[in-house]
């Protein structure tokens, strides 16, 4: 699907601030504000918070679902590259608020979307979707471990960050979802395939508004662990916890060989060619239709107006 986030990009004029807790993480999550924008007066929509050497990055837009945004993304981005390069913390793990991961990419009207998808012409939408690929292959090349914690929605865009980091947690009732409507292609599927198989990617790809519970991913090796619900995170931490006692030198090799394998065997290539295609499926004259009923009708308006039968 289009994904705008990229544009126009918020720049932080200072690096994240983190908070380091002595003692065994509380219910109550530390808070960073890495930057802030006049446009966008939300300075917390990342947080961030350091126990021993298990770091805790936590997308902070629960009242969007924590729909990725520019600001969003740039706080994470930030986020990664401060604690990747912190050899005080061993393993990251990645949550959600809320008791969602991410709905995904923020395509309601007012955030860009029609502009990259409609507006742009192609190769400036090619670069757009490629840097934020570079977002989550930035994850994949953290020299460290990195851990996703699963609970309630991962969507889109979102799902591309899960199969990016090393180990996945979800709950079992957990939903992962490809776009409702068809906004693009070639962005999604080529990654998750790696994962789940060709055949069953494909059958998500073709399917708009594609489901799996966190139960069904974890069967299909999306995902290492499917726990019940309001249990994820304590799974993270366990495995964390248990990853952490191994010197950081060894981990960052044992990451850099297996993903060096993976990289040969054609993985990064395809991630990065979901910008090319997903570009192109942008130029669609049923893509530009699709915006158009986003801006008429919203997101909610327009997955029900396709899901009255209209797009066929």
């Amino acid at each position: 699907m289009p994904s705008t986030a990229s544009r126009s990009p918020r720049a932080c004029s200072r690096p994240p601030l983190i908070t380091r807790r002595p003692s065994r993480r509380s219910s109550a999550r530390a808070t960073s504000t890495p930057c802030s924008s006049k446009e966008n007066d939300v300075t917390d929509l990342v947080t961030t918070s350091i126990e021993g050497r298990i770091a805790h990055v936590v997308l902070n837009r629960p009242e969007k679902l924590n729909a990725l945004n520019n600001p969003l993304l740039d706080e994470f981005s930030a986020a990664i590259a401060a604690l990747g390069a912190d050899d005080s913390v061993s393993v990251i793990v990645i949550s959600g608020e809320g008791g969602n991961f991410s709905v995904g990419f923020d395509v309601d009207p007012g955030n860009g979307y029609s502009d990259a998808a409609a507006g742009l012409g192609p190769y400036a939408d090619w670069a757009s979707l490629r840097r934020n690929i570079e977002r989550w292959l930035a994850v994949w090349d953290t020299p460290k471990p990195v851990i996703t914690a699963v609970e309630g929605y991962c969507m889109g865009g979102a799902t591309m960050l899960a199969v990016c980091t090393d180990i996945t947690v979800v709950s079992e009732t957990a939903v992962l979802g490809w776009p409702a409507i068809p906004l693009g292609g070639g962005l999604l599927s080529p990654t998750s395939a790696w994962l789940i198989g060709p055949k069953k990617a494909k059958e998500l790809s073709f399917i708009a508004g594609s489901r799996l519970s966190g139960a069904e991913a974890a069967a299909l090796g999306w995902a290492n662990h499917a726990v019940p619900a309001g249990s994820v995170l304590a799974r993270a931490d366990e495995l964390a916890a248990s990853i952490a006692r191994m010197p950081l030198d060894l981990l960052r090799i044992k990451k850099l060989a297996l993903n060096r394998f993976l990289d040969q065997q054609g993985f990064r290539e395809s991630v990065l060619m979901g910008a090319e295609w997903d570009a192109i499926a942008h130029t669609s004259p049923a893509t530009h239709a699709m915006t158009d009923k986003v801006e008429q009708l919203g997101l909610k308006g327009a997955i029900a107006w396709f899901n009255e039968g209209a797009g066929r």
